[in-house]
């Protein structure tokens, strides 16, 4: 008799054989499966000859709310359901997380079946470091909460995961480099585990120059070195180098580009601290 419970299952992002033996048989036992699209999830049913198919709930962005009391009254009636999302780990940059909560709240049972994972793949074929890292999914498109996000990251000692759509990855790009400079070692990883899988190396200033000429297709993942010991200054110590130029009589315009240049911290990091510093 299975036992009741949430069970979430990592599936393949992209290729579908990377399917393991326990989530195949999760997948072929389920009393149902929450899913993002029944279309991509009936794919990997069939190829995982599913007979009978399980139930599918669609589970998205837009139904995860709405679908979380019936998933947690049929657990409690005794059934056995099934997470899954287009690709990889359920709830990593993908709906779920709201469900997990609820239901551990509800002192019900949690099971994870691992697999997959688009970030870490790109993580370990980079060749970038990955004693110590930080995953940071989709920077926000826009307005102050992607321009502090930016910051944060400019200041990282850590190797930063990045997700990215190729429609925004050129600008996301662009982005770093006014906030880390041109020089940061970054890999942009796409397509992994299908036909077309490519790494591109380089630092973010050559990678601007090189995808101005190319577009890219395919799920993309940024592996972004962290800062060295050399670029990794603190607010604190940049917000005094500018009160200093200042000090001197020097414009805001003046002491942000002799900061830019002492320290090695892009301009346009500069001028965002010293803008938070006057909010404040």
């Amino acid at each position: 008799m299975k036992n009741p419970g949430l069970v979430l299952v990592s599936t393949p992002i992209g290729n579908l054989d990377d399917i393991s033996l326990r989530a195949t048989k999760e997948l072929k036992t389920a009393d149902a499966i929450c899913c993002e699209d029944t279309r991509r999830t009936g794919k990997l049913l069939a190829h995982l000859q599913c007979e009978p198919r399980p139930p599918l709930i669609v589970v998205n962005e837009h139904t995860e709310k709405e679908q979380c009391a019936s998933i947690i009254s049929k657990i409690n009636n005794g059934k056995r359901i099934v997470m899954v999302t287009d690709a990889g780990m359920p709830a990593i940059s993908d709906p779920g997380e709201f469900i997990v909560r609820q239901v551990a709240d509800a002192g019900l049972p949690i099971e994870v079946i691992p697999g997959p994972s688009a970030g870490i793949t790109a993580l370990v074929g980079s060749g970038i470091s990955s004693r110590r890292y930080l995953f940071e999914g989709f920077l926000p498109r826009k307005g102050a909460g992607r321009s502090n996000r930016l910051l944060e990251i400019s200041n990282s000692p850590h190797t930063i995961i990045i997700y990215e759509s190729p429609r925004r990855v050129h600008k996301t790009l662009k982005d770093l480099v006014q906030y880390l400079g041109d020089s940061r070692r970054v890999v942009i990883a796409r397509e992994l585990t299908k036909l077309h899988e490519e790494y591109i190396r380089g630092t973010l200033g050559e990678l601007v120059q090189a995808l101005s000429v190319k577009d890219l297709r395919g799920e993309i993942v940024i592996i972004l070195e962290g800062a060295s010991n050399q670029q990794e200054k603190t607010s604190e110590e940049i917000l005094s180098a500018l009160n200093e130029g200042k000090k001197k009589g020097m414009t805001t315009r003046d002491a942000v580009r002799e900061v830019a240049t002492i320290t090695g911290v892009s301009k346009r990091k500069v001028y965002e601290l010293y803008l938070s510093s006057v909010r404040n």
